[in-house]
């Protein structure tokens, strides 16, 4: 998806409405999963007001991937795992 893109391409003020990652928490997590089908292992996202949104993002969208994985046989183990502790 990005192998042919510039560095201009890939670092950008919102470059991730690309990824359509963008609306309800079912529909985020939904285009997750379909990501996933197809390979992503990784995504990089951004949040505007950081501390509020990746909080919201962990609790009303994570839950919703994790639950479409299971039904889509997706392996969450399968994904690389965090460090011990915990940071990326």
């Amino acid at each position: 998806m990005w192998a042919d893109s510039s560095f201009e391409d890939l670092v950008q003020y919102n470059d991730g409405f690309r990824t359509q990652l963008i609306g309800t928490p079912e529909q985020v997590a939904t285009r997750i999963v379909e990501y996933r089908k197809l390979g992503v292992d990784l995504i990089l996202a951004g949040f505007l007001h950081y501390h509020e949104e990746i909080e919201r993002f962990g609790r009303d969208v994570l839950p919703i991937v994790r639950e479409l994985e299971v039904a889509a046989g997706l392996d969450p183990s399968a994904l690389p795992a965090l460090p011990d502790d915990g940071q990326v």
